[in-house]
């Protein structure tokens, strides 16, 4: 089978219909998954597995799913205590027998047998920095290369923290995000009257060597000294409205080649897709001949093919390039899908 792009959508801030969709890579032709999920799934975050592509994972408001038929069946592998909902799941890049899934309120589950069994992780020692209408939640995660055992995690609305011991207990990474909060021009709140709001709402995180990079509501950060200071890396400089990080991503093929989701508010209207070839330092506009009309919400990468990227917008556009940046394909999503939040191909 080719290449398929999937797309987890969630009908909590638009659309009725939640779930997993999928099509072929130059296709648009959707088919919605449920087979096996909850009724009233929302589903926060999707991944294939690197080394099978039948396999997907989607982490979600009722646990986290595993399908080794491309989405025909979902089998639940975590079942979500009381209250608990996953967002995010991870197959370790140097051990894909270690599966993680984040949740919310901030909790992390583990498996060392390739998704059979998950164990509990002891609770990350870190406070509420913000209390607003939602628990802090586990966005994202990255490990960092050559250093299995070095997680990273990012928060919404919480910031970031890091973890040497595979996730046994971490060490937040927050308090320099906070100093940045103390300029007009990194000030936001919305949730709480906490004008430090904005440099905590972490969206996405990822890892390259030598550095951790952080996709945020006031832009795009890198670190390279394990989360101890934050770098602006000046993404608003291209168009001052666009800045809203929603998603950052490294290539699988090479790690100095990264893509980014960025918009002009969590549910704006308009957003885009930038790529760095050097690490983040220097960023292009990437998704020509197109018109974003919603947030840029989520990048998706596949090794199998390096020519192709993929990217979502909330409101359920979805755009494919299979040469390189060349060319751009728009395939909207079927009417009454909820709003696009993940993406992911393999």
């Amino acid at each position: 089978m080719s290449i398929q792009v999937y797309v987890g959508t969630s009908a909590r801030t638009g659309g009725s219909i939640s779930g997993v969709f999928r099509r072929g890579a130059s296709d648009g032709a959707w088919h919605h998954l449920i087979d096996g999920v909850a009724d009233d799934t929302h589903v926060h975050a999707v991944t294939v597995h690197p080394d099978d592509p039948a396999t997907v994972f989607a982490a979600t408001s009722t646990g986290l799913y595993r399908s080794r038929d491309r989405g025909g069946r979902w089998t639940r592998l975590v079942e979500p205590a009381a209250g608990e909902q996953m967002w995010s799941v991870l197959v370790h890049p140097a051990d894909h027998r270690v599966i993680l899934t984040g949740c919310a309120p901030l909790a992390l589950y583990r498996s060392d047998d390739a998704g059979e069994t998950f164990r509990k992780m002891p609770h990350p020692a870190l406070g509420e920095r913000m209390v607003g209408c939602f628990p802090s939640r586990i966005m994202r995660m990255s490990v960092a290369p050559g250093r299995p055992d070095e997680l990273y995690a990012g928060l919404e609305v919480n910031g970031a923290m890091r973890s040497d011991n595979g996730g046994e207990s971490w060490v937040d990474c927050s308090d320099p995000l906070v100093e940045f909060s103390k300029l007009p021009f990194y000030e936001s709140a919305i949730l709480s009257k906490d004008k430090a709001e904005g440099m905590l709402d972490v969206h996405a995180i990822c890892s390259i060597p030598g550095a951790t990079f952080l996709a945020l509501r006031m832009g795009l950060f890198r670190s390279v000294d394990r989360g101890v200071s934050w770098q602006d890396l000046g993404i608003g400089q291209h168009a001052a409205h666009l800045r809203y990080g929603r998603d950052i991503v490294v290539s699988p093929w090479d790690a100095s080649d990264m893509f980014a989701a960025v918009a002009d508010s969590s549910r704006g209207v308009a957003g885009r897709l930038y790529r760095s070839r050097d690490a983040g330092s220097t960023w292009k506009q990437v998704d020509h001949s197109v018109k974003v009309q919603s947030t840029m919400m989520a990048v998706g990468l596949t090794a199998a093919d390096r020519r192709q990227a993929h990217c979502a917008s909330r409101k359920g556009q979805t755009f494919s390039t299979l040469d390189d940046g060349a060319s751009w394909l728009e395939f909207g999503l079927p009417e009454g899908a909820g709003s696009a939040v993940a993406i992911a191909c393999g």
